[in-house]
């Protein structure tokens, strides 16, 4: 296998048809209206960079594998998982938009409205996106099945590692969700349960367990597998670190999400609790008006984004970034891995980190 980027994501996105495909299949007895989900399920899943899905193959050339066929549906599964952690992210904060589109509960909502069915179209569309989800995380495990089924005496493995994934972003996420509805007067002393949430609920499926499921695909051994674990921790909070700033200060053309809506949200980031700890009373006091209102003017926002800036949480943040994608290079270079399955996953590495949407 060449360390081709371009054919690793035509694989995965095949996969990922193939496996929707036969999530339809399965779906048939349920009749037309499945379409109304499916139909967003697959808008999303066709979209992104397909970082996750490239690290797995990357880690499986760098450990010198040979099962592209499992790879591609593990990495589709990677992606697959990824689609529903969207879907369900975007109902649990209330977001309008995902990729600059409308966001999948907003779709199934104007739906039902346009329709002029009865109840509540902002329930049905609420529901309707969490059942998007939901298959997805089926269709997932479903290609998951497919490249345990091809890894042999590995398979056990590697669907041990996606199960553990899986739970650990899901307890991740209502982590998250806890630390957001803490008084904001303890935001102060909540550095440790938020890089806890970044551990948990990013960093372990967008690069701890791609990385070690695709070693365990080549048959790499246990002990190689759990030294992944570390450089893709380091990775993966990295990789929030730098949706945390693009969150505060990306362009919305290019990330597709409103500047600002991580503010509005009441989202516990490591930038908010460093311009909390560190800034001054007036940052407080402009934090204190915006964290957590949905309703918070654009001026506003902008106002608590420069006041976070001044405090000096950006460039904190950078110099976090840059120890830990170092740190994970260096435990990635300390590994007896083959030289362009390395080179391919530096260059991955630093697109994690230092990407702009």
């Amino acid at each position: 296998m060449t360390a081709d980027l371009t054919t690793w994501r035509s694989a995965t996105d095949a996969t990922i048809t193939a496996t929707l495909d036969a999530t339809v299949q399965a779906c048939q007895p349920a009749g037309a209206p499945v379409a109304d989900i499916m139909t967003p399920l697959r808008e999303f899943a066709a979209g992104g960079k397909r970082l996750r899905a490239l690290l797995v193959f990357a880690s499986h050339e760098a450990h010198r594998g040979q099962r592209a066929d499992a790879v591609a549906h593990l990495a589709a599964a990677v992606e697959l998982f990824q689609t529903a952690a969207l879907l369900h992210d975007d109902v649990l904060d209330g977001s309008d938009t995902r990729r600059g589109r409308p966001a999948a509960h907003r779709q199934i909502e104007a739906a039902h409205r346009g329709a002029q069915w009865e109840g509540s179209s902002q329930a049905y569309g609420t529901a309707g996106a969490i059942l998007a989800g939901d298959l997805s995380l089926m269709a997932a495990h479903r290609a998951c099945a497919r490249a345990a089924e091809s890894a042999h005496a590995k398979g056990p493995v590697v669907a041990s590692l996606f199960a553990t994934m899986a739970e650990l972003v899901t307890a991740g996420q209502y982590a998250d969700m806890r630390a957001a509805v803490q008084p904001l007067e303890s935001l102060g002393s909540q550095r440790d349960e938020i890089v806890t949430v970044m551990r948990s609920k990013t960093a372990s499926y967008s690069a701890q367990y791609p990385l070690m499921m695709g070693a365990a695909l080549a048959d790499a051994s246990d002990a190689r597998v759990a030294r992944l674990s570390e450089a893709g921790v380091d990775l993966g909070v990295a990789f929030q670190l730098r949706d945390d700033v693009l969150g505060l200060t990306g362009a919305p053309e290019v990330t597709g999400k409103p500047a600002g809506d991580d503010i509005r949200e009441g989202k516990r980031t490591l930038l908010v609790w460093h311009a909390w700890s560190h800034g001054s009373h007036a940052t407080r006091e402009l934090l204190r008006d915006v964290l957590g209102h949905r309703d918070a003017s654009a001026s506003a926002v902008a106002e608590a984004v420069d006041a976070i800036a001044a405090s000096g949480a950006l460039d904190a943040a950078e110099e976090e970034i840059d120890r830990l994608a170092t740190r994970a290079n260096v435990a990635l270079a300390d590994a007896d891995l083959d030289q362009a399955g390395w080179e391919t996953l530096r260059s991955l590495t630093d697109a994690v980190v230092r990407r702009v949407a």
